[in-house]
């Protein structure tokens, strides 16, 4: 399948069922039963009922695939910055908006001996993490983070979960004001985050940067220095996205 859009992606003219079945090896009894599927589901269309391009299912895949390239590609140097600042590991989330959940998507590990290391395609829930609540602070509050707050996803995972929806609201409008988000032990226990939203040149957020580190590190007097640090790093990475 992935060979058919290869394929199609180089010919923007189109090609025939004959030229596809020809240049990849491909029965064309099998390669039709694939460009079926494919046109079904938007990743192919019939141009003239003779020859396959692209749909708009895999333009907008490029699309979001290209956008993320360079999120990742702006996103890494202020990652290293960021490790150097504070020795904790910095992360890269983007919202997965369908399931409730924030991804990360990068990572660059920090340099103390004991330190929280997320795994690289980890998902966690957008209401009980510092990178997720600084990516639902700023969706459609009536639209999507209303009713999220209100549905059945929000429970208790740790004793420290805070999962009062006026609790949860309040929490969110403090991110909107300060731009940044921190929990401690509200997903795992021992272990703290600093987020701070990244927004695009339509203002929209659709990822968000920061710091996971050991809850005992996030007390005291270098909080305001490691908030500040996680703001900049934003700031630096929206200006970079086009923001204003």
């Amino acid at each position: 399948v992935m060979q058919i859009i290869e394929m199609l992606a180089e010919s923007p003219q189109g090609l025939s069922l004959t030229q596809l079945s020809e240049r990849l090896g491909i029965p064309k009894t099998s390669l039709l039963s694939h460009l079926r599927v494919m046109a079904s589901s938007g990743h192919v269309a019939l141009q003239d009922h003779t020859k396959y391009v692209l749909g708009p299912a895999s333009i907008r895949l490029g699309a979001v695939i290209a956008a993320t390239s360079s999120v990742l590609a702006a996103a890494r140097p202020l990652l290293e910055e960021l490790v150097r600042q504070t020795g904790e590991t910095a992360l890269l989330a983007m919202i997965d908006a369908a399931q409730y959940e924030a991804v990360y998507i990068d990572r660059v590990e920090g340099t103390h001996a004991v330190r929280y290391t997320p795994l690289i395609g980890a998902r966690r829930p957008l209401y009980c993490t510092a990178l997720g609540r600084a990516l639902l602070a700023f969706q459609d509050n009536s639209a999507y983070v209303a009713p999220y707050l209100a549905s059945n996803r929000i429970v208790g995972i740790t004793d420290h979960t805070v999962t009062a929806p006026n609790m949860l609201m309040k929490a969110l409008e403090d991110v909107r004001k300060s731009r940044i988000a921190a929990t401690q032990e509200e997903h795992t226990l021992d272990a703290a985050a600093i987020g701070s939203p990244v927004f695009d040149r339509q203002e929209n957020v659709q990822y968000a940067i920061g710091i996971a580190l050991p809850a005992s590190r996030l007390a005291g007097e270098q909080r305001p220095r490691l908030n500040e640090q996680v703001l900049d790093a934003a700031r630096r990475l929206s200006w970079t996205l086009g923001a204003p």
